[in-house]
């Protein structure tokens, strides 16, 4: 398949991720500029990869067929170096190790689809949002997606939130959103193909924008005894404690300014090992 348009791009900027002990989440692409060099990344949470920085985790990727398309994939083991966020559920690991071990492999190129700085909102853009907008989602909830063709699962919903105001604590937003296990780590976007209406009424036809305004990473759950408590989104079903949570659809996100940290981080690395 050749992607052209924004939503079919996304089916290729996400990866499946599967820990050692067989807990799912979502990661995805993102091209961080260093000196004018590109440093392509995978992003998740931490409790992804088990809070582990050397967790071991299968990869389901997609080989270039072509100069623009894909339409064969494969999975790959390995343990990779992931590397924290100083306070929040992000980490990320370098993707080039993977990309050389899969060359090596099958003769052929990883083909992705990274996001990348362009697509982050300064807060004057995010002032010109309104309360309610709709959203994107994309990812692997309950570890579903379209094994045959490996593609992820679309999911819409709305900020519970104003994106430009912090949720109780700095960097967190509120979206109102079905977000089950695997659901971890998904990109949210405020995505618009072929034109959209601002918070002032005036209408853009024929435009389209996607801005990435965070990371999923916990939701309220209500439990049975009416408590209402605030976890990570879970990375499989199993039953894990006695008492019984029901999802509220709401989900927090961490916002995307927050993956800036390890842009300093990356510079850090390469030049330590110039």
């Amino acid at each position: 398949m050749k992607p052209i348009s924004i939503s079919e791009r996304m089916m290729f900027n996400t990866v499946r991720l599967v820990a050692s002990d067989r807990s799912s989440g979502t990661g995805y692409f993102y091209n961080f500029m260093i000196d004018n060099k590109i440093v392509p990344v995978i992003i998740t949470n931490k409790h992804v990869v088990n809070y582990n920085a050397n967790e071991t985790m299968t990869f389901y990727l997609h080989l270039r067929n072509g100069e623009n398309e894909s339409n064969e994939s494969y999975q790959v083991t390995l343990t990779l170096n992931w590397i924290f966020h100083s306070k929040k559920d992000l980490c990320f690991c370098f993707v080039n190790p993977v990309f050389e071990f899969v060359k090596k492999q099958t003769g052929k190129d990883v083909f992705y689809i990274a996001i990348d700085e362009t697509i982050l909102p300064s807060q004057k853009v995010l002032e010109e949002l309104s309360a309610l907008e709709e959203l994107v989602m994309v990812g692997y909830p309950i570890g579903l997606w379209d094994k045959n063709n490996n593609f992820p699962i679309f999911r819409k919903g709305y900020t519970a939130s104003h994106p430009a105001i912090d949720f109780n604590e700095s960097g967190i937003g509120l979206v109102d959103m079905a977000c089950f296990p695997g659901s971890s780590g998904s990109p949210i976007y405020i995505l618009n193909e072929g034109g959209y209406k601002d918070k002032v009424g005036n209408l853009n036809w024929g435009q389209s924008r996607i801005i990435f305004i965070g990371t999923l990473f916990s939701g309220p759950i209500y439990d049975a005894t009416g408590k209402l408590v605030v976890t990570d989104i879970p990375t499989s079903n199993q039953v894990v404690e006695s008492h019984t949570g029901v999802m509220v659809n709401l989900g927090y996100y961490i916002k995307s300014s927050e993956i800036l940290e390890f842009k300093n981080i990356i510079k850090e690395i390469l030049e330590q090992g110039e």
